[in-house]
């Protein structure tokens, strides 16, 4: 856990009671429990920032939730009565898809991802390795996108043997045009900063930033500790190019994520819609009803339906 997350959670025992971010820091500092390089004008928004993703994230694992917008409090009191009970309601923030992440996002340089993908649009798993080493990566801001940013997608799509699942994309979830309405197997996220230390140094936390994606709509029961190996294994696959608007790019990293035999998928979001299991022993006849991400990464497996699809 963050240090931000456990000056939260010292506050929040002690207040016994709701906090904004900037009022759990304000508390922290007047007990001298805040470290030196958490000083600053702008701290209280890292630290709602990490709140929020850890809620995001880990859901009912999480050690908070909010009691309304800006409020945050532990989950350890849901069930003391000794706490008013206003302060014991969870809010949950409904989102869409691009609304996953808060934070800075992982960015390859794309004259170094070109000059590895030069050779086509898919690239092998190891990729991940390469860039880790080299060092031509950094976190940005999604919305402040430099010429030379890619922005890194961890995409996971739940698998069974020779099965795939997908689901139909509500517009709340998804309101670009070519993905409202449209067939999906791929869920998606941002890799954010704090994954690399987190979860491993070779691949930047992105397998499992695809396995959450996944978790946080089908309701993925997963360990509570983050360096705990969970029982779904999910393997990195392959790198794919995805053009985007405005003539940008974005590189999805997909990842595997295998069901296992008990495990049966329910939509936990109204967004999804008509889930089902995609056989993938022949290219799907309707290519074109499927979201641009989900047309990459079958074209994957199925390189002359997408030509001829």
């Amino acid at each position: 856990m963050s240090s931000y997350l456990q000056i939260a959670e010292e506050v929040l025992r002690m207040a016994r009671r709701p906090l904004s971010a900037q009022a759990i820091l304000k508390h922290a500092y007047s007990l001298e429990i805040a470290p030196h390089h958490l000083f600053g004008k702008t701290q209280h928004k890292t630290l709602q920032a990490r709140l929020s993703e850890d809620i995001l994230q880990r859901r009912e694992h999480s050690l908070f939730f909010r009691t309304r917008p800006g409020q945050f409090f532990l989950r350890e009191f849901l069930t003391d009565v000794s706490i008013p009970a206003e302060y014991r309601q969870p809010i949950v923030a409904r989102r869409r898809t691009r609304d996953l992440f808060l934070g800075p996002a992982l960015s390859v340089s794309y004259h170094y991802a070109t000059g590895l993908l030069q050779k086509g649009k898919f690239a092998d798993a190891d990729l991940v390795e390469k860039i880790a080493r080299s060092g031509s990566y950094r976190y940005i801001d999604p919305k402040r996108q430099d010429d030379d940013d890619v922005l890194l997608w961890a995409v996971s799509a739940l698998t069974r043997p020779g099965k795939v699942l997908s689901y139909r994309v509500g517009r709340y979830r998804d309101d670009r045009d070519n993905f409202a309405h449209k067939r999906s197997i791929a869920f998606s996220t941002l890799v954010s900063e704090t994954n690399h230390t987190l979860f491993d140094t070779t691949s930047l936390g992105v397998p499992d930033s695809a396995l959450f994606a996944a978790a946080v709509d089908l309701d993925i029961p997963l360990p509570e500790a983050f360096s705990a190996r969970a029982t779904f294994e999910h393997l990195l696959r392959f790198f794919a190019w995805q053009p985007d608007i405005a003539h940008k790019h974005s590189m999805l990293a997909f990842v595997e994520v295998r069901a296992p035999d008990w495990f049966e998928p329910t939509a936990a979001r109204l967004s999804l819609n008509d889930l089902c299991w995609l056989d993938m022993s022949s290219p799907p006849n309707n290519w074109e009803d499927f979201d641009p991400w989900s047309q990459t990464i079958l074209s994957y497996y199925f390189p002359r339906a997408a030509m001829h699809g």
